[in-house]
């Protein structure tokens, strides 16, 4: 699959509007904007760990896993959300917690209501 933002460390890469910038770290980003359309957060994870784990993905987790402890790569997945006064912000469901501590990968969590 390919990223909607990509680049390496020290790369220089266009931030929008014209603007350049080099990147401090390297960046592989996947948008979930105009692929789920949901009031709930584990539908988007879940897409993102359909990415990672394909049904027919075979030995790729395995590779993937490789590829992040022979390079010193870290992942991390953000999740950002935004409700209500008084709403209760979303709870990750196990499996999905689950998943990606198998690669592994640190789940960022930014909730807030008004």
């Amino acid at each position: 699959m390919q990223p909607d933002t990509a680049y390496r460390k020290g790369e220089i890469y266009k931030r929008g509007r014209g603007h350049r910038a080099c990147g401090r770290t390297g960046l592989w980003l996947l948008s979930s904007r105009g692929r789920i359309a949901s009031p709930d957060l584990n539908d988007y994870l879940a897409y993102l760990l359909c990415v990672l784990f394909p049904a027919d993905g075979g030995d790729l987790v395995e590779r993937l896993q490789d590829l992040m402890r022979d390079q010193g790569i870290e992942a991390d997945v953000s999740c950002f959300w935004h409700g209500e006064r008084g709403a209760a912000p979303p709870v990750l469901a196990d499996a999905v917690l689950a998943a990606f501590a198998r690669l592994p990968a640190s789940i960022e969590t930014d909730f807030d209501a008004d």
